[in-house]
């Protein structure tokens, strides 16, 4: 991938691989790479029941419109894989328990699927695609005990094993050339203080996410320019639309997709080229991106990875200041 090559030419499945040699050498946290938002809820279905996160509201509405209210509740329309073959690098992972059984789920609201087969699916993913990085972003735990958290970090590390990328104090080593030569492929960041019992997880403050909690675009730009970060750790940028109850109420025959992922396709990802990665000084204008997630990611023929992947090619004008800041 050179920086005359436009988004639409770009290979998905291998768009790491490709970046310019240069790019391959810039600290992971400074570059910019695509995120789905609520990963895994493409698996809830009509036959998905209420999950421990479910809003109080939700509880009661659910046996008369469960319809609409899985039209509100899934974010992402393609499964761990498909992501992943279009290009993107980060998933958000919520996790429940469920009475009577001994796996954990994907939640949002409503059960989801098991965990274990699209952990698969990222497994055989980096495989296959030795040059491809993939962060796991385990966000929220939902019905957990300690002994479930423990049982949860073990299935990880086994699961992954010399595939993880461990946590590290600075995190201006980790660049995408020395992971591969270290065959490193999978950062994993657990939201909980579980993670304290092994060194091969990342902690949260590695990479905040801070949640926009707007319903109107405007709100929303204005957050995403005025967010700031930590320039010696990483950070994800939300580029999501959040329906209060009263928002969906007024929306009651629309969806989630027509009604909060469109506009901000429409609206927020033709501005997206107005962001640029790399690593935070203090200078006015929006904060640098690092991860950028989005709901329903594959919409119009991908563009939400396309345009994100694409903003790496800023860096290539700029890379003497940013190598020197690097150290």
């Amino acid at each position: 991938m050179s920086d005359n090559v436009s988004a639409q030419h770009i290979d998905l499945e291998n768009w790491m691989r490709d970046l310019p040699e240069p790019l391959r050498n810039i600290p992971l946290i400074y570059l910019a790479i695509p995120g789905s938002h609520d990963s895994m809820t493409y698996g809830i279905t009509r036959n998905s029941s209420l999950a421990p996160d479910a809003e109080p509201v939700l509880k009661r509405l659910y046996p008369l419109f469960q319809g609409t209210i899985l039209r509100w509740t899934i974010t992402q329309a393609i499964d761990a894989l498909q992501q992943l073959l279009i290009g993107i690098r980060y998933l958000d992972l919520r996790l429940a328990t469920k009475t009577g059984a001994d796996q954990f789920f994907f939640t949002h609201g409503m059960y989801a699927g098991e965990i274990s087969q699209p952990l698969n699916q990222v497994k055989e993913f980096v495989e296959q695609h030795p040059h491809e990085v993939v962060i796991l972003d385990f966000q929220h735990f939902y019905g957990f005990t300690p002994d479930d958290h423990q049982k949860l970090i073990r299935y990880i590390l086994n699961l992954f094993g010399p595939k993880l990328v461990p946590r590290q104090p600075d995190l201006n080593d980790v660049t995408l050339n020395t992971l591969h030569r270290l065959q490193q492929q999978v950062v994993v960041v657990y939201r909980h203080s579980s993670v304290l019992s092994t060194g091969e997880l990342w902690l949260p403050q590695m990479l905040p996410s801070p949640w926009p909690q707007q319903d109107t675009i405007r709100g929303l730009l204005t957050f995403l320019r005025n967010v700031k970060r930590n320039p010696n750790m990483g950070f994800v940028h939300q580029a999501v639309l959040t329906p209060t109850p009263g928002f969906i109420i007024f929306r009651w025959i629309s969806s989630l997709r027509q009604r909060c992922a469109k506009p901000v396709k429409n609206e927020i990802y033709p501005r997206l080229s107005e962001f640029s990665p790399g690593r935070p000084v203090d200078r006015d204008g929006p904060t640098p991106v690092n991860v950028i997630i989005a709901d329903f990611i594959e919409m119009d023929d991908a563009v939400f990875p396309k345009s994100v992947i694409q903003l790496n090619m800023k860096l290539l004008g700029n890379l003497n200041p940013i190598t020197n800041n690097y150290g």
